[in-house]
């Protein structure tokens, strides 16, 4: 039997109605009567008393229902949980920073490289992304900062250069001007030996977007990627502030080891630099 005899029924005992169930099947409101009829065939039984006004189920209707609800259902989460196990798909997750600087690029190659490929991304805890990767909750994890863990592999994607910046109604550089966005430690060790009153700043935060949005909104100075530096000062968003020797942000990716799936392999060959360092 057709299993979409018992969703036509179910959809006909939900609306009372021959004309809404077609409606809502996409169908015409003959082809919703023959399909009951088919399956009144298939029971030797009346499943509906059709009166005028409302359509009524039988008592071999009303024993039939939870049976077919329970059939639908089960052969729902079959074809969903068939179509997980067999499509190609690919789970990301970031720390807060890394998904504004990495994984905006990272998502790009993987839909231009794996059309075919389902990709899912999450921004998350630098802890719960470990968590999530040992787990192999999430295939791919970015971060800024790196994670020790002998099972996992942990992949420098590119190095930029931090540079301070100030933005328009800043007058100078006092703590009550400075954003913190968090870079890590050594570039906060780095900063506080040249700025020591920036120890005590007006906004701490670990979102790049959140402190620019701050910054535009409302002047001040800040750490940013030299590269995002340039370009608000080409436009004539920001000023530059002072160079910062030796201050960095790394862009990691991380992998487990071990790589179980057929296919994944590749997906993460393909994020890697050129050089595969």
């Amino acid at each position: 039997m057709d299993i979409r005899f018992l969703t036509t029924f179910i959809e006909v005992v939900n609306t009372r109605h021959f004309g809404k169930a077609a409606e809502n099947l996409y169908l015409t409101q003959s082809a919703v009567s023959a399909r009951i009829k088919l399956l009144e065939e298939y029971f030797h039984t009346t499943l509906f008393i059709r009166q005028r006004n409302s359509i009524q189920l039988t008592q071999a209707g009303e024993k039939l229902l939870p049976f077919a609800r329970q059939l639908c259902d089960t052969l729902n989460e079959a074809r969903q949980e068939l179509q997980v196990q067999s499509a190609e798909y690919v789970v990301c997750g970031a720390t807060q920073l890394a998904s504004e600087l990495s994984l905006p690029g990272a998502l790009s190659h993987l839909h231009n490289a794996f059309p075919d490929w389902s990709v899912k991304a999450e921004v998350l805890t630098l802890d719960n992304l470990s968590r999530q990767l040992h787990e192999r909750v999430i295939d791919v994890a970015f971060s800024t900062e790196v994670l020790k863990s002998e099972e996992v592999t942990s992949t420098v994607l590119e190095q930029r250069p931090l540079c301070l910046c100030r933005f328009p109604a800043a007058q100078g550089g006092e703590s009550s001007e400075f954003v913190a966005i968090d870079w890590g430690s050594k570039v906060r060790d780095t900063l506080l030996t040249q700025y020591p009153t920036f120890r005590d700043a007006k906004l701490r935060t670990n979102s790049l977007s959140l402190g620019l949005t701050t910054l535009r909104a409302e002047g001040g100075v800040a750490v940013l990627p030299q590269d995002s530096a340039d370009k608000l000062i080409a436009q004539g968003a920001a000023t530059h502030f002072d160079t910062l020797n030796d201050c960095y942000v790394n862009l990691y990716m991380h992998t487990m080891k071990s790589v179980r799936r057929v296919g994944l392999s590749e997906v993460i060959a393909s994020l890697l630099p050129p050089s595969g360092n």
